[in-house]
Protein backbone atom coordinates (compact mmCIF):
# COMPACT_ATOMS: atom_id res chain seq x y z
CA UNK A 1 0.00 0.00 0.00
CA UNK A 2 1.68 3.16 -1.03
CA UNK A 3 0.82 4.87 2.38
CA UNK A 4 2.99 2.67 3.90
CA UNK A 5 6.10 3.63 1.92
CA UNK A 6 5.34 7.34 2.11
CA UNK A 7 6.25 8.06 5.36
CA UNK A 8 7.85 11.49 6.29
CA UNK A 9 11.83 11.97 6.79
CA UNK A 10 14.14 14.94 7.84
CA UNK A 11 15.84 14.04 4.34
CA UNK A 12 12.72 15.96 2.96
CA UNK A 13 13.79 19.31 4.77
CA UNK A 14 17.46 19.68 3.45
CA UNK A 15 18.61 22.49 2.05
CA UNK A 16 18.32 21.65 -1.46
CA UNK A 17 14.69 20.67 -0.63
CA UNK A 18 13.69 24.69 0.26
CA UNK A 19 12.75 25.80 -2.83
CA UNK A 20 11.02 22.94 -4.07
CA UNK A 21 8.97 23.39 -0.74
CA UNK A 22 8.21 27.00 -1.25
CA UNK A 23 7.36 26.46 -5.09
CA UNK A 24 4.78 24.13 -3.86
CA UNK A 25 3.87 25.63 -1.53
CA UNK A 26 3.48 29.08 -3.72
CA UNK A 27 0.71 26.46 -6.00
CA UNK A 28 -1.26 25.05 -3.49
CA UNK A 29 -2.16 29.33 -2.33
CA UNK A 30 -2.32 30.34 -6.23
CA UNK A 31 -4.67 26.98 -6.74
CA UNK A 32 -7.30 28.39 -4.53
CA UNK A 33 -8.13 30.81 -7.07
CA UNK A 34 -11.29 30.64 -8.78
CA UNK A 35 -10.75 28.37 -12.31
CA UNK A 36 -11.12 30.24 -14.70
CA UNK A 37 -8.09 32.44 -13.36
CA UNK A 38 -5.87 29.46 -12.98
CA UNK A 39 -6.20 28.21 -16.67
CA UNK A 40 -5.85 32.13 -18.08
CA UNK A 41 -2.05 32.13 -15.94
CA UNK A 42 -2.12 28.54 -17.15
CA UNK A 43 -1.68 29.38 -20.65
CA UNK A 44 0.68 32.16 -19.80
CA UNK A 45 2.73 29.82 -18.11
CA UNK A 46 2.51 27.27 -20.74
CA UNK A 47 3.91 30.06 -23.39
CA UNK A 48 6.85 31.08 -20.60
CA UNK A 49 7.64 26.95 -20.14
CA UNK A 50 7.62 26.86 -24.31
CA UNK A 51 10.55 29.46 -24.20
CA UNK A 52 12.52 28.15 -21.74
CA UNK A 53 12.42 24.48 -22.75
CA UNK A 54 14.38 24.06 -26.22
CA UNK A 55 14.57 20.59 -25.88
CA UNK A 56 11.34 19.47 -24.79
CA UNK A 57 9.60 21.65 -27.54
CA UNK A 58 11.64 19.84 -30.03
CA UNK A 59 10.90 16.62 -29.07
CA UNK A 60 7.00 17.60 -29.14
CA UNK A 61 7.05 19.24 -32.45
CA UNK A 62 8.92 15.79 -34.13
CA UNK A 63 6.13 14.17 -31.93
CA UNK A 64 2.92 15.83 -33.23
CA UNK A 65 4.89 16.11 -36.68
CA UNK A 66 5.13 12.49 -37.10
CA UNK A 67 1.55 11.68 -35.42
CA UNK A 68 -0.76 14.18 -36.63
CA UNK A 69 1.18 15.40 -39.97
CA UNK A 70 1.61 18.93 -38.57
CA UNK A 71 4.49 20.85 -40.54
CA UNK A 72 5.40 24.92 -40.70
CA UNK A 73 3.24 27.80 -38.99
CA UNK A 74 0.70 25.07 -38.32
CA UNK A 75 2.76 22.65 -36.30
CA UNK A 76 4.54 25.85 -34.37
CA UNK A 77 0.97 27.09 -33.65
CA UNK A 78 -0.23 23.51 -32.16
CA UNK A 79 3.28 22.85 -30.31
CA UNK A 80 2.51 26.32 -28.48
CA UNK A 81 -1.55 25.44 -27.56
CA UNK A 82 0.04 22.01 -26.37
CA UNK A 83 2.46 23.71 -24.23
CA UNK A 84 -0.67 26.26 -22.85
CA UNK A 85 -1.91 22.65 -22.18
CA UNK A 86 0.75 21.78 -20.44
CA UNK A 87 0.83 25.29 -17.82
CA UNK A 88 -2.47 24.36 -17.38
CA UNK A 89 -2.24 21.16 -16.13
CA UNK A 90 0.03 22.65 -13.82
CA UNK A 91 -2.85 23.97 -12.16
CA UNK A 92 -5.55 21.24 -12.91
CA UNK A 93 -3.03 19.40 -10.97
CA UNK A 94 -3.08 21.43 -7.66
CA UNK A 95 -6.78 21.45 -8.13
CA UNK A 96 -6.79 17.65 -8.62
CA UNK A 97 -4.31 17.26 -5.25
CA UNK A 98 -6.08 19.85 -2.87
CA UNK A 99 -9.75 21.03 -3.66
CA UNK A 100 -12.45 19.72 -1.57
CA UNK A 101 -14.92 17.64 -2.61
CA UNK A 102 -17.21 20.29 -3.54
CA UNK A 103 -15.17 22.02 -5.75
CA UNK A 104 -14.43 18.90 -7.85
CA UNK A 105 -18.22 18.43 -7.90
CA UNK A 106 -18.47 21.40 -9.19
CA UNK A 107 -16.31 21.03 -12.50
CA UNK A 108 -18.22 20.44 -15.32
CA UNK A 109 -18.23 16.48 -16.44
CA UNK A 110 -19.95 13.97 -18.45
CA UNK A 111 -19.72 10.27 -17.70
CA UNK A 112 -20.39 8.26 -21.05
CA UNK A 113 -20.84 4.75 -21.22
CA UNK A 114 -21.50 4.58 -17.38
CA UNK A 115 -23.47 1.15 -17.59
CA UNK A 116 -19.61 -0.58 -18.28
CA UNK A 117 -18.54 -0.41 -15.01
CA UNK A 118 -21.60 -0.65 -13.34
CA UNK A 119 -20.99 -3.94 -11.33
CA UNK A 120 -17.52 -2.00 -9.35
CA UNK A 121 -17.20 -5.26 -7.01
CA UNK A 122 -15.48 -6.81 -10.60
CA UNK A 123 -12.29 -6.47 -10.87
CA UNK A 124 -10.68 -4.65 -13.96
CA UNK A 125 -8.06 -2.96 -15.22
CA UNK A 126 -8.75 0.77 -16.37
CA UNK A 127 -6.25 2.27 -18.93
CA UNK A 128 -6.19 5.71 -19.31
CA UNK A 129 -4.16 8.33 -21.32
CA UNK A 130 -1.35 10.69 -20.14
CA UNK A 131 -3.14 13.66 -20.44
CA UNK A 132 -1.94 17.21 -19.74
CA UNK A 133 -4.51 17.45 -16.84
CA UNK A 134 -3.58 14.00 -15.80
CA UNK A 135 -4.02 14.11 -12.05
CA UNK A 136 -7.36 16.19 -12.74
CA UNK A 137 -8.40 13.01 -14.11
CA UNK A 138 -7.34 10.78 -11.48
CA UNK A 139 -9.42 12.99 -9.11
CA UNK A 140 -12.82 13.45 -11.42
CA UNK A 141 -12.70 9.42 -12.18
CA UNK A 142 -12.44 8.95 -8.09
CA UNK A 143 -15.57 10.79 -7.83
CA UNK A 144 -17.28 7.55 -9.79
CA UNK A 145 -14.86 4.60 -8.90
CA UNK A 146 -12.68 3.26 -6.09
CA UNK A 147 -9.47 2.94 -7.61
CA UNK A 148 -6.44 1.41 -6.85
CA UNK A 149 -3.19 2.55 -9.27
CA UNK A 150 0.63 2.48 -10.28
CA UNK A 151 3.04 5.42 -10.07
CA UNK A 152 6.65 6.16 -11.35
CA UNK A 153 8.40 7.21 -8.40
CA UNK A 154 9.83 11.07 -9.11
CA UNK A 155 13.50 12.11 -9.06
CA UNK A 156 12.61 14.43 -7.18
CA UNK A 157 11.87 13.06 -3.46
CA UNK A 158 9.85 16.02 -2.13
CA UNK A 159 7.82 16.17 -5.18
CA UNK A 160 7.07 12.62 -4.89
CA UNK A 161 6.35 12.51 -1.49
CA UNK A 162 3.69 15.31 -2.33
CA UNK A 163 2.07 13.59 -5.20
CA UNK A 164 1.54 9.97 -2.92
CA UNK A 165 0.30 12.07 -0.18
CA UNK A 166 -2.56 13.95 -1.86
CA UNK A 167 -3.49 10.94 -4.02
CA UNK A 168 -3.69 9.06 -1.21
CA UNK A 169 -6.51 10.82 0.05
CA UNK A 170 -8.67 9.81 -3.32
CA UNK A 171 -6.85 6.61 -4.62
CA UNK A 172 -7.70 3.74 -2.12
CA UNK A 173 -4.19 2.12 -2.68
CA UNK A 174 -1.24 2.44 -5.21
CA UNK A 175 1.81 0.19 -6.52
CA UNK A 176 5.08 1.65 -7.83
CA UNK A 177 5.59 0.51 -11.28
CA UNK A 178 8.18 -1.91 -9.82
CA UNK A 179 5.41 -3.96 -8.25
CA UNK A 180 3.22 -4.71 -11.36
CA UNK A 181 2.65 -8.47 -10.23
CA UNK A 182 0.61 -7.40 -7.09
CA UNK A 183 -1.96 -5.54 -9.59
CA UNK A 184 -3.43 -9.44 -10.75
CA UNK A 185 -3.80 -9.84 -7.33
CA UNK A 186 -6.02 -6.78 -6.36
CA UNK A 187 -7.79 -7.28 -9.38
CA UNK A 188 -8.86 -10.73 -8.98
CA UNK A 189 -9.79 -9.87 -5.74
CA UNK A 190 -12.12 -7.31 -7.32
CA UNK A 191 -9.96 -3.98 -7.15
CA UNK A 192 -10.02 -1.50 -10.43
CA UNK A 193 -7.22 -1.17 -11.14
CA UNK A 194 -5.44 2.12 -12.95
CA UNK A 195 -2.46 1.72 -15.93
CA UNK A 196 -1.49 4.05 -18.46
CA UNK A 197 0.28 2.36 -21.53
CA UNK A 198 0.83 5.24 -23.89
CA UNK A 199 4.90 5.48 -23.11
CA UNK A 200 7.96 3.87 -24.02
CA UNK A 201 8.72 2.03 -21.09
CA UNK A 202 11.79 0.29 -23.22
CA UNK A 203 12.35 -2.90 -24.97
CA UNK A 204 12.06 -5.10 -22.47
CA UNK A 205 8.77 -4.85 -21.36
CA UNK A 206 7.63 -3.91 -24.79
CA UNK A 207 6.39 -5.12 -28.12
CA UNK A 208 6.84 -2.87 -31.51
CA UNK A 209 3.16 -1.78 -32.50
CA UNK A 210 2.18 0.61 -34.84
CA UNK A 211 0.74 3.97 -33.36
CA UNK A 212 -0.12 6.50 -36.02
CA UNK A 213 1.05 4.87 -38.30
CA UNK A 214 4.68 3.85 -36.99
CA UNK A 215 6.45 1.72 -35.49
CA UNK A 216 6.11 2.04 -31.15
CA UNK A 217 7.54 -0.06 -28.34
CA UNK A 218 4.02 -0.84 -26.87
CA UNK A 219 3.89 -2.52 -22.59
CA UNK A 220 2.73 -5.71 -22.98
CA UNK A 221 1.43 -5.75 -19.24
CA UNK A 222 -1.87 -5.46 -20.33
CA UNK A 223 -1.95 -8.15 -22.79
CA UNK A 224 -1.20 -10.19 -19.79
CA UNK A 225 -4.59 -9.64 -18.50
CA UNK A 226 -6.43 -10.05 -22.00
CA UNK A 227 -4.86 -13.73 -22.37
CA UNK A 228 -6.39 -14.22 -18.70
CA UNK A 229 -9.67 -12.68 -19.96
CA UNK A 230 -9.79 -10.16 -17.19
CA UNK A 231 -12.14 -7.18 -18.19
CA UNK A 232 -9.89 -4.55 -19.51
CA UNK A 233 -11.54 -1.22 -19.89
CA UNK A 234 -10.33 2.48 -21.27
CA UNK A 235 -11.00 5.39 -19.09
CA UNK A 236 -10.96 8.33 -21.28
CA UNK A 237 -11.10 12.19 -20.00
CA UNK A 238 -10.65 15.00 -22.44
CA UNK A 239 -11.63 18.57 -22.07
CA UNK A 240 -14.07 19.03 -24.77
CA UNK A 241 -15.11 22.75 -24.44
CA UNK A 242 -14.59 23.31 -20.84
CA UNK A 243 -16.47 19.75 -20.02
CA UNK A 244 -14.23 17.09 -19.01
CA UNK A 245 -15.86 14.11 -20.78
CA UNK A 246 -14.88 10.66 -18.92
CA UNK A 247 -15.99 8.09 -21.55
CA UNK A 248 -15.82 4.48 -21.39
CA UNK A 249 -14.91 1.56 -23.45
CA UNK A 250 -13.94 -2.27 -22.84
CA UNK A 251 -11.61 -3.69 -25.04
CA UNK A 252 -12.02 -7.26 -26.32
CA UNK A 253 -9.99 -9.80 -25.21
CA UNK A 254 -7.57 -11.92 -27.66
CA UNK A 255 -4.77 -14.77 -26.68
CA UNK A 256 -3.16 -12.53 -29.23
CA UNK A 257 -0.82 -10.30 -27.78
CA UNK A 258 0.43 -8.00 -30.98
CA UNK A 259 -3.42 -8.13 -31.86
CA UNK A 260 -4.82 -6.94 -28.27
CA UNK A 261 -1.48 -4.17 -28.05
CA UNK A 262 -2.87 -3.03 -31.63
CA UNK A 263 -6.23 -2.67 -31.39
CA UNK A 264 -5.11 -1.20 -27.78
CA UNK A 265 -3.04 1.38 -29.76
CA UNK A 266 -6.24 2.19 -32.08
CA UNK A 267 -8.06 3.14 -29.24
CA UNK A 268 -5.48 5.51 -27.53
CA UNK A 269 -5.42 7.43 -31.12
CA UNK A 270 -9.22 7.60 -30.82
CA UNK A 271 -9.50 9.24 -27.63
CA UNK A 272 -5.70 11.43 -28.39
CA UNK A 273 -7.68 12.84 -31.12
CA UNK A 274 -10.39 13.76 -29.32
CA UNK A 275 -8.10 16.50 -27.33
CA UNK A 276 -5.09 16.61 -29.24
CA UNK A 277 -3.91 19.54 -28.27
CA UNK A 278 -3.64 18.24 -24.21
CA UNK A 279 -2.07 15.31 -24.92
CA UNK A 280 1.81 14.88 -23.38
CA UNK A 281 3.38 15.09 -26.88
CA UNK A 282 7.00 16.06 -24.84
CA UNK A 283 7.69 12.62 -23.93
CA UNK A 284 9.86 10.49 -26.25
CA UNK A 285 7.29 8.17 -27.60
CA UNK A 286 9.65 6.51 -30.82
CA UNK A 287 12.99 6.18 -28.52
CA UNK A 288 13.02 2.65 -28.90
CA UNK A 289 13.50 0.11 -31.36
CA UNK A 290 14.70 2.79 -34.05
CA UNK A 291 17.90 2.30 -35.92
CA UNK A 292 18.66 5.50 -35.59
CA UNK A 293 17.53 7.85 -32.69
CA UNK A 294 15.14 11.00 -34.31
CA UNK A 295 15.22 12.59 -30.88
CA UNK A 296 17.87 15.59 -29.96
CA UNK A 297 20.63 14.99 -27.92
CA UNK A 298 20.02 16.00 -24.14
CA UNK A 299 23.75 15.16 -22.14
CA UNK A 300 22.92 17.33 -19.39
CA UNK A 301 19.66 14.92 -18.55
CA UNK A 302 21.06 11.79 -19.75
CA UNK A 303 24.26 12.11 -17.37
CA UNK A 304 21.63 12.72 -14.59
CA UNK A 305 19.91 9.72 -15.09
CA UNK A 306 23.12 7.84 -15.84
CA UNK A 307 23.85 8.79 -12.15
CA UNK A 308 20.61 7.93 -10.48
CA UNK A 309 20.77 3.93 -12.49
CA UNK A 310 24.61 3.79 -10.65
CA UNK A 311 23.36 4.85 -7.86
CA UNK A 312 20.28 2.17 -7.98
CA UNK A 313 23.22 -0.36 -8.66
CA UNK A 314 24.80 0.33 -5.16
CA UNK A 315 22.02 -0.71 -3.29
Amino acid sequence: MSEDKNKFSLSLLSLKSIVTWIGIGLLRIISLLPYKILMRLGDSLGLLIHKLSPHRKEISAININRCLQKEGDELNQFVKSNFQAVGRGIFEMAIGWWASDKRILNIKTRLINSHILKNQAEGALLLIKHSTHLELDLRLLSQYFNLTGMYKSQSNAVLNYVMIKARNNYIEASLTNKEGLKAARWIKSGKIFLYAADQDYGQNVSEMVPFFGHHAATVTFPALFSKKNTKIIFADVSNVKGTYEIELKELHSSQNRYEFLKGMNDLYQEFILKEPEGYLWMHRRFKSGLEENIYPKWSRRDKKRKKRRLKRQEY
